[in-house]
């Protein structure tokens, strides 16, 4: 019995020996001191940071990994390595806003050191004045990373697509940044469970995320069209924030449903419709920002009024039941109809098709059917009677009298391949919000007769003749008021008749812009031999008499005032005058032939685009929509032939490209050859050095431009002539960047004044 209470006792002598064993192994290898070369990479991650107080602790420390954690700096170890670096700087944004930082400041050196350190699995770099591209290569090969916080920093560029490779990632905050472009697909990251982007210039496709995203922020960024459906099926997300964006379209009600949900905010959009009274709203949801969009109709049930469970804004929208919202009209300008969601089956909480919801929709669209149909009809009584008080030479019928007589010489086919279909100012739905804000007061459109025109050019003298294009012949003229204009005499294709161009010539009268050269009138010529065809078309633009932008970068006494700002200010009126083309119609105008001599400036300095597509919206047989101009080509030219709308966009942003190339360079390229030798130039110039720009710019404009608002422009213009179409950015993010390079040259030139009147007072 002894021997057993003797072995018995021993047992938990052993075990208890065991684990101060195992607890001494685990202190040895997580005391494991740092390696060498782990030190050395955070003291250069110091000097490269530029000495930020918070690091200085680091210096004096014998081991980094021994540091107390505060707030502003963490430093943790594991076997010798570092796997966590967090840092707090107090550099806040500003005006010098790379002041903090040296010139010679290189964030591919930083991200370069920063792979010394292959354990990091927690990397957070905040408010420390960090700027430049990201390199995503470097990025790639921290694949230990979880976290990544680079926040409250000066980051621009495109989010690199690398970050969609590193798998163990779970929180990627890139916030208040400078960050542009389309956001690459995170889809395949399966642990991401957080993603926040907000305050950038991110856009225009929504983020593809991946099914464990528990909180989702994209506010303040430039993000367009509708919410993704994929974004309903997101089971996790409690927290998402998209305000402050361009989204458009109705809101998939069953979002506001989602199990885990606790917080939305959809504010500060374009989403519009009416949403089901009976949407369904998540327990767990207590914070619904619905405000400041275009929402029509009743507020759902769970969204009326808050409450200490639930807050809920609604504020700025046009419900019928809630205050402060604006009039119905602000909504639904010009009496649109109804915009409704599709069905959604069981969708938002199961009642989507409750008979409350059938007669709400049924009521809706034939109120709005109702409303549009008496709008247009009102539209084309107004049309025809001022058509007829003011060129009472034009018989203006419903339908072109021509048109038996071409079914005739068809055999007795039903009708022609395509028909030309026109969107008018009636038919809001395809016009842009663009095209209502940016409408100017200039010179009413009216029919001018041929006398008048006649008479102003001199009977289209020689003396008055401009130039001769495919297209057009163009004209000066001068009328009895003493007004100049421009006049364009088209030679039209033989199908059309004057009644078909009415509504084409109404379009026409609706494109006005701060940004492009107004057409203030037309008139129709009709065929000596059949009067029912019309035979040119004779368009009357207002007169923009400061030269084009090019007289402005070779003529030596308009050089001495156009310097870098004017560029840039030039620059983003003519991305401008392209943004509103590409979007006042759907599909938008493109293809038109821009170039840097139909660029006119007045005499403020306003570029406006002077010649550009005027084409009309066709439909084929199958249905396909497509842009066909109306004129007969002059010479030998395929310029009249059917625009291609899908690839229309892109050979505008090419030729936008060349010429910010030349108002860079203050020369034109004069060849294929010579344009890729000066893409190569500059594209060695941007990686390696983008101080030598100062070299390849016009020298007119030295000592008048910061370096980093020209080295945006030279990025804008290589991205816009890529070769690859798909590489060429859409007319929106041109403009977002050429904003911004206006924006450093204006905190830059601000700096340079400061720092002259201090040396003056010195």
């Amino acid at each position: 019995m002894a021997l057993c209470s003797s072995s018995s006792s021993r047992r938990p002598t052993t075990l208890l020996l065991l684990l101060l064993l195992c607890t001494s192994i685990v202190n040895v290898v997580s005391a494991q001191p740092l390696a060498s070369s782990q030190a050395k990479a955070l003291l250069r991650v110091r000097r490269l940071l530029g000495y930020p107080p918070v690091l200085d602790a680091l210096r004096a420390a014998p081991d980094p990994c021994a540091l107390p954690p505060t707030p502003a700096l963490t430093v943790a170890c594991a076997g010798g390595h570092v796997t966590a670096l967090s840092v707090l700087g107090d550099r806040e944004p500003d005006a010098a806003w790379r002041a903090a930082l040296p010139s010679s400041f290189s964030s591919e050196a930083l991200f370069t050191t920063l792979t010394r350190l292959p354990a990091l699995a927690r990397l957070s770099l905040v408010r420390l004045g960090v700027w430049g591209p990201l390199p995503g290569p470097k990025l790639r090969r921290l694949q230990a990373l979880q976290q990544l916080n680079l926040s409250s920093n000066y980051l621009y560029g495109a989010v690199p697509s690398e970050l969609s490779r590193l798998y163990s990632l779970q929180s990627l905050v890139l916030s208040k940044n400078w960050f542009n472009g389309t956001v690459p697909s995170l889809s395949g990251l399966q642990f991401l469970e957080e993603l926040d982007l907000a305050h950038n210039r991110l856009g225009p496709a929504f983020p593809e995320v991946g099914k464990a995203v528990e909180r989702l922020v994209l506010a303040d960024n430039n993000f367009t069209g509708r919410i993704p459906a994929g974004v309903t099926s997101l089971g996790q997300l409690q927290f998402l924030d998209v305000s402050g964006n361009r989204l458009q379209g109705w809101i998939p009600s069953s979002i506001f449903a989602l199990p885990a949900l606790r917080y939305i905010n959809l504010s500060r959009n374009k989403l519009a419709g009416q949403l089901p009274t009976s949407t369904a709203c998540a327990e767990a949801l207590v914070f619904v920002d619905v405000s400041a969009n275009l929402l029509t109709g009743e507020s759902p049930a769970c969204m009326r009024g808050s409450s200490s469970a639930r807050t809920v804004l609604v504020e700025g929208n046009c419900f019928t039941d809630a205050k402060q919202q604006r009039p119905s009209t602000y909504c639904s300008p010009g009496a649109l109809a109804a915009v409704l969601p599709p069905p959604q089956g069981n969708g938002g909480g199961g009642h989507g098709r409750g008979k409350g919801g059938v007669v709400a929709m049924v009521l809706g669209i034939a109120g709005g059917v109702v409303a549009s149909a008496l709008l247009i009809a009102l539209l084309l009584v107004v049309a025809l009677t001022q058509a007829r008080r003011r060129h009472p030479e034009v018989s203006v019928l419903p339908k072109s009298p021509a048109a038996p007589s071409a079914r005739k010489g068809d055999g007795g086919k039903a009708h022609a391949k395509t028909t030309e279909r026109i969107i008018t100012p009636a038919d809001k739905r395809h016009a842009s919000q663009a095209a209502r804000v940016n409408t100017l007061e200039v010179p009413a459109y009216r029919v001018y007769t041929l006398e008048e025109l006649q008479e102003a050019t001199d009977n289209f003298s020689s003396s008055k003749f401009i130039k001769s294009s495919p297209l057009a012949q163009h004209y000066n003229g001068q009328l009895q008021d003493g007004s100049r204009i421009l006049v364009r005499c088209l030679r039209l294709k033989p199908k059309y008749s004057p009644q078909s161009l009415v509504q084409y010539t109404e379009i026409i009268s609706k494109l006005r812009h701060r940004h492009l050269a107004s057409i203030i009138g037309h008139c129709i010529v009709n065929d000596q031999e059949n009067p029912n065809i019309a035979s040119s078309l004779y368009l009357i633009s207002e007169c923009v008499s400061n030269g084009s932008l090019r007289s402005h970068l070779t003529e030596w006494r308009k050089r001495e005032m156009l310097k870098w700002p004017q560029r840039v200010s030039a620059a983003i009126g003519v991305a401008r005058g392209i943004q509103f083309l590409h979007n006042v119609t759907a599909p938008g105008i493109v293809q038109n032939d821009l170039n840097i001599e139909k660029i006119l400036l007045d005499k403020t300095l306003t570029s406006k685009i002077n010649e550009f597509s005027l084409p009309m919206i066709s439909t084929s047989k199958n249905g396909k929509v497509f842009l066909e101009t109306p004129f007969a080509v002059h010479e030998d030219n395929d310029t009249g032939s059917a625009h291609n709308v899908e690839r229309g966009d892109k050979q505008d942003i090419y030729q936008f490209g060349l010429i910010l190339l030349e108002v860079i360079t203050g020369k034109p390229t004069e060849s294929q050859s010579q344009l890729e030798s000066l893409k190569i130039l500059l594209s060695e110039v941007l990686t390696e050095d983008p101080e030598r720009l100062k070299d390849i710019a016009d020298p007119a404009i030295r000592g008048t431009f910061a370096v980093d608002s020209l080295t945006t422009v030279a990025e804008i213009a290589l991205n816009c002539t890529a070769s690859d179409l798909s590489c060429r950015p859409s007319i929106d993010d041109v403009l977002w960047n050429l904003q911004y390079s206006m924006q450093v040259q204006d905190g830059w030139a601000s700096s340079e004044s400061l720092s002259l009147s201090i040396k003056s007072q010195g």
